[in-house]
């Protein structure tokens, strides 16, 4: 597989997909939810445009949401050396030559603008970043002209005689770094380039224009978009830590997807109309939202905890009995996968551009939990001189590193509860301030959910 016949089905490339398709949507993150995979067309030329926050994340979000095999545009200098250019054309990526690439780099863009069309008229589809460049802001930011440029530059070629869809897909993180998240993948309704075709004859710039506009506009319904800078931390902060407020006033189950994505995009709507020009207003809820999370650190409790009825003496030996009992199961677990482990979030934290962190991460434990688990394997095969029981070895690891994260979960939520009681019973007045914040920040979201 290489440049010339990109567009055309792989089956190395499938079998290479598959096995990460499997890394990606079972191991790292905790629910990969595809919404709205059906308002795809089919048999039509597609190109992909998802916003952009978590740099290589944000491409396999795609690729893996889907049954096709798209392919990607990226930017041309990671294309210099050659033996990685293979790689990246195995993988369906093309490059995209830009002014700061040089005037004479720029006539390679017409090679890419034919092998575009190539890929268009066959049963393939592009993916492009229209923002261009990534940031971890659930925000969409100014897009490119770049991906209506291709679009219309392709349309062109053929006459106009085919449309050309733009699918406009918002990818939500529950967090951006942290692996055992959440993801949602939202595909939007297609936005057809052929009503902008007679404008674009007449003024290519305008069309240009005004069909960015569009899927711009398109983007942010199937995001969560806050758009003030100044206050987008309140947003950002009120959105997660009442979500179950939220989403009982918009009546939604806040485990569902689809409800959860459009109660927070609704109450992003609802507190812009509440706070509306008053500032001080605004002020006030930034100021007192930051002192209820500055407290949440302080005191090591989650925001769960202090909606949960405080644990009794006799929950908290229960849960002290099971954290006993299934401590050997947790052991084996954490030293059977504590070097790829620590050595995965080692390295991603040397990275310096944050946003490629959780890239790392996926990355670097594809690769190394799979080697150090052969290589234990190698070393009771040596031992047990059985076969049977080598390969049930080699399936225990994988399968008793989940327990183990599921274990240090229940711990980590076993001491927050004890933690919050303990601070109860002592009247702790940190605490104290804490709840009423809780409570008065609750009302506060409620009555803007009523705008």
């Amino acid at each position: 597989m290489g440049k010339e016949n990109i567009e055309k089905w792989s089956l190395g490339y499938e079998m290479l997909r598959q096995a990460v398709k499997f890394w990606h949507n079972v191991v790292y993150y905790k629910k990969v939810y595809s919404l709205h995979a059906d308002r795809i067309p089919v048999k039509e030329q597609i190109i992909f445009a998802p916003n952009h926050q978590n740099a290589l994340m944000d491409a396999l979000a795609v690729i893996f949401t889907q049954k096709t095999q798209p392919v990607f545009l990226a930017r041309s200098d990671i294309f210099r050396k050659k033996a990685v250019a293979r790689f990246l054309y195995f993988i369906k990526i093309l490059p995209v030559y830009r002014i700061r690439d040089g005037y004479a780099a720029l006539k390679k863009n017409e090679e890419i603008f034919r092998k575009n069309i190539d890929v268009l008229e066959g049963d393939t589809s592009l993916v492009i970043l229209p923002e261009g460049n990534h940031a971890p802001y659930r925000r969409l930011r100014r897009l490119k002209k770049g991906i209506m440029r291709a679009a219309f530059q392709a349309a062109e070629k053929q006459g106009f005689s085919r449309d050309v869809k733009i699918i406009p897909v918002g990818l939500e993180y529950s967090d951006y770094a942290k692996c055992k998240q959440v993801l949602i993948v939202n595909y939007g309704e297609p936005l057809s380039l052929k009503p902008f075709f007679p404008l674009y004859r007449e003024n290519a710039n305008k069309a240009l224009a005004e069909a960015t506009t569009a899927l711009s506009e398109a983007l942010k319904k199937q995001i969560i978009h806050i758009a003030s800078e100044e206050h987008y931390d309140l947003y950002n902060d009120l959105r997660t830590l009442f979500l179950p407020e939220i989403a009982e006033e918009m009546q939604v189950d806040p485990q569902d997807p689809a409800g959860r994505l459009r109660a927070q995009q609704t109450f992003i709507a609802r507190l812009e109309q509440y706070l509306g020009d008053d500032r001080p207003q605004a002020d006030t809820l930034a100021a007192e939202t930051k002192e209820y999370v500055t407290l949440l650190h302080e005191l090591r409790l989650r925001n769960w905890v202090l909606r949960r009825r405080p644990v009794t003496a006799g929950g908290i030996l229960w849960r002290l009995t099971a954290l006993t009992a299934t401590l050997p199961v947790f052991l084996y677990g954490f030293l059977a996968n504590i070097i790829p482990d620590r050595l995965t979030v080692h390295l991603a934290d040397k990275v310096e551009d944050k946003v490629f962190v959780s890239s790392f991460k996926f990355v670097l434990s594809m690769l190394l939990f799979p080697l150090f688990h052969l290589l234990l394997t190698g070393v009771a095969a040596v031992v047990l001189q059985d076969l049977l029981y080598t390969c049930l070895f080699l399936a225990s690891l994988p399968v008793s590193g989940a327990l183990a994260f599921r274990y240090h979960i229940f711990f980590k939520k076993t001491r927050a509860r004890v933690r919050y009681r303990r601070m109860l019973r002592r009247q702790d007045p940190r605490l104290q301030r804490l709840l009423t914040l809780h409570q008065e920040l609750g009302e506060k979201v409620r009555q803007a959910m009523k705008q």
